[in-house]
């Protein structure tokens, strides 16, 4: 009998043990998960950027062969119907509208909205000071699309020169 109630005693440890090195090894996930999040955000944040990079360049490349539109449809993969988007003159990416131009942009070219990804990004339009000799190309070239990570991660889009930074941070 007291062979049968060391088996017993020796079974509660065994799974007192493994319960214990359970919780050890989800404390370090979860530990492991809290440090590297935001490298896995800004790692996220600089995939999206370079998909970004590639889509306008494609657009416009599309711009170039179909005898420069006002609107290049670009096919999909997965959709039988094409995607329609506004180019400027210059056969980049651009909206006409001037509320939200910059999370419209976005929408268009990552095909999601800012709010259905996992981490939170913000659109601001960056439109440098002008001066009143200045002509509205001038200015026009001028405006860009910051995308802005909640920690200061950011990628930027020149609606006038088609030219999508690297993602740098604010320090």
């Amino acid at each position: 009998m007291s062979s049968n109630s060391e088996k017993k005693e020796r079974s509660q440890a065994e799974f007192i043990v493994i319960i214990a090195l359970i919780g050890v090894m989800m404390a370090i996930a979860v530990n492991f998960f809290i440090k590297n999040e935001t490298q896995f955000a800004r790692a996220s944040f600089a995939t999206m950027a370079q998909s970004f990079h590639t889509k306008v360049n494609a657009v416009h490349a599309l711009w170039m062969m179909d005898r420069q539109p006002n609107i290049v449809y670009l096919a999909s993969l997965n959709e039988v119907k094409k995607q329609a988007i506004p180019v400027n003159k210059a056969g980049w990416i651009d909206v006409k509208q001037k509320q939200l131009a910059c999370e419209k942009i976005w929408r268009l070219v990552m095909e999601v909205p800012m709010d259905a990804i996992k981490f939170s990004v913000s659109a601001i339009e960056v439109r440098n000071a002008y001066n009143k000799h200045q002509t509205e190309q001038d200015i026009t070239n001028k405006n860009q699309c910051r995308y802005v990570l909640l920690d200061g991660s950011y990628f930027q889009y020149n609606r006038a020169k088609g030219k999508v930074s690297k993602v740098m941070t604010l320090n």
